[in-house]
């Protein structure tokens, strides 16, 4: 339960400060760290109320206030993100901070409040230790079958309302699911909700993150294909990012067992195929990634997650054009809730199409929506930007880019992914030009 709590003391909120920018989750994202703690200094010291876009734009991202343009627009940018990240951080890894941290919308002032947290011990059958996220996952999952579950004998006999054909479907597998034990519909539960954390997929500590809540859910449902289906896509995506090794083919071994295993308990399902083609994807087998994901795309044609991995095996592997039309497809369906990557795959075809204004405007727009954001995504838009003949902005962005982003390995990142490095290279000479006529 939260409540308000005028009286926390700002030891409390300096400890809340430090233990979001402490975690993994935020360990590599500076900038928004450095935005939170200025303006958690601020509150603290009795300036809360006149902490403003143009201050935070000159404090600290050190913007001339006589700059043309718009210099309150990376502070926008950067406070979406900030609230999208900490709303992802109290879901997991902090879900049992004792003080929490909002930045509301409409404004940069933070605000505090007290959390009462019960946490029930369990012991874990596998002998392993379930982190913190998981946990956080699995009690909210608990207490949603509880709530949605509790008479679900007359829940289709009594209800008047007539639901939309794609939640009447997921309120029968649910029925179904739930006939079969309680265990097996909190694995469904917990596998849906990881599956909404798998992107952006360049961002490792969340796929080893995702990766023990699928295992978690395998645990409590070892009938239930999802959990290793989304094992299978974390886990590929882990080797994906993995240089190559004994380590590499460790994690690709591990991928394949679990795609096996999803595609055994439900071979027609189109996540279970959607995962298998991610993890051909993986291996380097490109046109068997393609035809197995269009055969997932052909079985499920609305299902945005479904769409997203297309997508991406599309753009990865030099399709550009279909990259684009899946998804426009996606994009179309419905507004962004801050879970898909269909805008980026959209700017990031369209950047290797030659389409450099669109590429900027969807970019934009996932900015805009809170959608997933990438060292990558940055990447586009700087070498669109440059090949547009906007230096001055290309430079900008690219030191957005190297301020959030300090370690990112752009070349090895993209290289580890694209089929043909020649489409690295599309980016990557545009970055080094912008470099050398700036330096």
């Amino acid at each position: 339960m939260v409540f308000m709590d005028p009286d926390i003391r700002d030891i409390d909120k300096t400890k809340a400060l430090r233990s979001v920018c402490e975690s993994e989750l935020f360990s590599h994202l500076d900038r928004l760290c450095a935005f939170l703690s200025y303006i958690v200094k601020e509150e603290i010291e009795g300036r809360g109320d006149l902490i403003r876009g143009k201050t935070v734009a000159q404090d600290v991202y050190d913007r001339d206030p006589a700059e043309t343009g718009d210099i309150e627009n990376v502070v926008r940018v950067d406070a979406r993100r900030l609230r999208q990240n900490l709303e992802h951080y109290y879901d997991t890894v902090g879900s049992s901070d004792p003080v929490r941290i909002f930045v509301d919308t409409g404004g940069y002032r933070p605000r505090f409040e007290r959390v009462e947290v019960a946490l029930a011990e369990e012991k874990p059958r596998s002998g392993r230790a379930v982190g913190w996220a998981a946990l956080s996952f699995i009690l909210g999952t608990g207490i949603g079958i509880a709530f949605a579950f509790g008479p679900l004998k007359d829940y289709f006999g009594e209800q008047e309302e007539i639901l939309p054909q794609d939640q009447a479907l997921a309120s029968l597998q649910r029925q179904a699911v739930i006939e079969q034990s309680a265990s097996s519909l909190q694995a469904m539960n917990l596998a849906d909700q990881a599956r909404n954390m798998i992107f952006p997929i360049f961002d490792r500590p969340r796929q080893l993150l995702v990766v023990e809540v699928f295992r978690r859910s395998i645990e409590l449902g070892p009938d239930y294909f999802g959990g290793y289906a989304g094992a299978a896509q974390a886990l590929a995506t882990l080797a994906i990012l993995t240089p190559p090794g004994k380590d590499k083919d460790a994690i690709l071994e591990r991928a394949n067992t679990m795609a096996a295993d999803a595609l055994r308990l439900a071979p027609s399902d189109p996540w279970a195929q959607s995962a298998a083609a991610w993890v051909k994807f993986a291996n380097n087998e490109f046109d068997e990634a393609m035809r197995i994901s269009s055969r997932a795309v052909i079985l499920a044609p609305d299902d945005a997650h479904v769409l997203d991995i297309h997508g991406s095996i599309a753009l990865f592997s030099g399709h550009f054009e279909e990259a684009a039309e899946v998804a426009e497809r996606a994009i179309d369906s419905g507004p962004s809730n801050q879970r898909f990557a269909n805008r980026n795959i959209y700017g990031a075809a369209n950047f290797h199409l030659g389409n450099y204004r669109k590429s900027l405007n969807s970019f934009a727009k996932a900015a805009e929506y809170g959608d997933p954001i990438s060292a990558p995504s940055f990447a586009y838009q700087t070498a669109a930007l440059h090949a547009l003949g906007r230096t001055k902005d290309a430079a900008r962005k690219y030191a957005e880019l190297k301020n959030s982003w300090p370690n990112a390995d752009l070349e090895a990142m993209l290289t580890s992914i694209f089929s043909d490095p020649a489409h690295v290279e599309e980016i990557t000479d545009r970055i080094r030009a912008l470099e050398a006529e700036t330096n």
